[in-house]
């Protein structure tokens, strides 16, 4: 199952996962994966039913990021945004949820926070870069700049 999870073949994947649901629901990495399934699946709630009781046996920031893409996904912005600013405040110096929340605040047309967002971000002090990290500075410049 893994090896279609990691593939990126998600429908085909969840039904399996839900059906050792039972034997693994203590499992911390098929909780996430199976939520993951879920929420590519566009099955939201019941992702985030998953990483709430992944949240039991983790504190991984990255749950409660995953968890705001599936209130984003269902148009409940408001949760979305505390999922994210919850991330932000369990490790403050990743800079993912901050690019998470100014994706947001684009798209719902917070304009203002986006850019307060994209500021912060690009003075949040780098500790290891990446591709990624320069991915997510240069559509913080664009949007200070427009």
């Amino acid at each position: 199952m893994q090896k279609y999870y990691n593939a990126g073949i998600y429908e085909r994947t969840v039904d399996d996962y839900q059906s050792l649901y039972t034997q693994l629901r203590h499992q911390k990495q098929f909780l996430f994966e199976y939520g993951q399934c879920l929420s590519k699946t566009e099955q939201y709630t019941e992702s985030n039913i998953i990483f709430e009781l992944l949240l039991h046996y983790s504190s991984d920031p990255m749950v409660y990021n995953c968890m705001g893409n599936n209130y984003k996904g269902m148009n409940e912005y408001e949760k979305a945004e505390k999922m994210y600013l919850r991330a932000s405040q369990i490790v403050p110096n990743r800079h993912y949820p901050l690019f998470l929340l100014m994706k947001l605040y684009l798209e719902i047309g917070e304009i203002n926070k986006a850019q307060e967002m994209a500021e912060n971000l690009l003075k949040k002090p780098v500790k290891i870069h990446s591709p990624a990290i320069s991915e997510m500075q240069e559509e913080a410049r664009k949007i200070i700049d427009d």
